[in-house]
């Protein structure tokens, strides 16, 4: 406990400043991870125009380099708009954009174009089989909200073939991710016997 309070006196406090100045040097660097992080930040609505327009820009270029999480959000702001900084709402850019995010393989956009997909909306067309697909590559790359809508489409088998054991399968990967709806989707497989043998006692537990 000594040792564990010594080391809790060394953190340092949080200054937000000396951060943002060390993303920057990151930046000069081509880092595009750096120059994704302050491009979000810059791109706040409470920054000034100027700013905004920077961390535009910080987007763009670690977007030209392929950077999943930098297209995702520009896929966002096309979908939007942005009047300020001259950006009209557009389902083509906003899919041209998110397609790439998602085969750079950034799960949130792996996610969003299978959700686009499945409904069809977006400018996306309704596909379930790419859905499905789209849902399980996000699963597989750390979305559990991936993960639970591609297993819910296996548990119901409308759109689909029904395949409720993939779905306890899709279920627990997301509860192994954390999600509570992940685990109450396993333990309602174990109540009922779907995709799993039926156990209550394993339910209970």
């Amino acid at each position: 406990f000594d040792e564990l309070e010594s080391h809790e006196k060394i953190l340092l406090a949080p200054n937000e400043a000396e951060a943002i100045e060390v993303f920057k040097k990151a930046v000069e660097k081509g880092d595009l991870d750096a120059m994704v992080f302050l491009g979000v930040e810059y791109l706040g609505n409470e920054n000034d125009l100027e700013t905004r327009k920077e961390g535009l820009r910080f987007l763009e270029n670690a977007g030209d380099e392929g950077h999943g999480v930098a297209l995702h959000h520009l896929a966002l702001f096309h979908l939007n708009g942005d009047q300020d900084l001259g950006i009209r709402s557009s389902k083509s850019a906003f899919r041209t954009y998110l397609s790439s995010a998602a085969e750079a393989r950034d799960p949130e956009a792996l996610f969003l174009r299978a959700h686009c997909l499945y409904h069809g909306t977006d400018g996306f067309s309704q596909d379930y089989n790419a859905a499905l697909q789209g849902f399980i590559d996000a699963a597989k790359e750390g979305s559990a909200d991936g993960a639970i809508s591609a297993g819910a489409m296996l548990h119901r088998g409308e759109v689909v073939p029904r395949d409720q054991a993939k779905a306890f399968e899709l279920y627990q990967e997301a509860a192994e991710m954390g999600s509570i709806e992940g685990w109450r989707n396993v333990v309602a497989c174990y109540k009922y016997g779907e995709g799993v043998p039926k156990s209550e006692a394993t339910a209970d537990y």
